[in-house]
């Protein structure tokens, strides 16, 4: 299953969740960071005993998400194996039963799973899928593999429950760096970017129309005014384009401790 090596530094330094994540991209890696998960989205979950929990999933309400969830193909876990025999075992005991066992809470556990997206732990990381529906009744589908030594977002487009493409993600975004910086820039703000070296940002891709993409806590609007337009991006996905459109650029306060 996932690749161990990574555990003990993962344990030391990250700690990882479901929702917004802080990225830094670097060769499509990115680094995570540990998220609240509001009680609506958490599933109904009965503890069997120390090491195993059942896990309500209604499978009519959530077939879409199910039957993408087995299209995926291997790139979509990069840091770990969920085989598509195992995905399967999985499926057809949720189908039958509208539930599942997880039988090994140390290594695998579902955070939520609702028709648009789903969040599952996996030991020191991470993995997110979520779906957005285009007019024509196909999804772009985003997962987002995340570990303590980096994390991989894929997109593809499905129909007719099939792969038709993989996509790149500044084909649906736009380069969203620059999206935040302002026209004809000072002298002084390109310093700062370099002194910055990449940037990092979280991504929350947990609504079905949604998704913000907000800077790391060092892109302050007291600091940056001169060079940005904000430090928040806040996209609206149009189902006839299939692409994420901006909504609007803010700034974001830093948050207290």
């Amino acid at each position: 299953m996932r690749k161990t090596g990574i555990i003990l530094s993962a344990i030391m330094f990250f700690s990882v969740g479901c929702g917004n994540r802080q990225t830094k991209t670097t060769n499509n890696k990115l680094v995570g960071k540990q998220d609240t998960v509001p009680a609506e989205q958490q599933l109904n979950v009965e503890q069997l005993d120390e090491n195993h929990n059942k896990i309500e999933v209604n499978y009519v309400l959530n077939k879409e998400l199910l039957d993408i969830i087995l299209l995926m193909p291997d790139s979509a876990f990069s840091t770990w194996d969920w085989k598509i025999e195992d995905r399967k075992k999985w499926y057809n005991e949720i189908k039958s039963n509208n539930f599942w066992i997880d039988k090994d809470t140390m290594f695998f556990n579902q955070i939520y799973f609702r028709p648009n997206t789903a969040c599952f732990q996996i030991v020191d990381g991470s993995w997110t899928i979520s779906t957005y529906k285009t007019f024509d009744n196909s999804f772009i589908v985003i997962t987002n593999d995340i570990a303590g030594d980096g994390n991989t977002i894929n997109i593809f487009e499905v129909k007719n429950n099939k792969i038709i493409e993989s996509l790149s993600f500044e084909s649906l975004f736009g380069d969203y760096r620059k999206q935040i910086k302002l026209d004809n820039l000072p002298q002084e703000c390109d310093k700062k970017f370099i002194d910055l070296d990449d940037p990092i940002f979280t991504y929350d891709f947990s609504d079905k129309n949604i998704v913000e993409i907000e800077s790391s806590w060092y892109l302050t609007k007291e600091e940056f005014k001169d060079c940005l337009k904000g430090n928040s991006i806040l996209y609206k996905f149009n189902s006839k384009t299939r692409k994420f459109e901006i909504d609007r650029i803010y700034w974001k306060p830093k948050k207290s401790n």
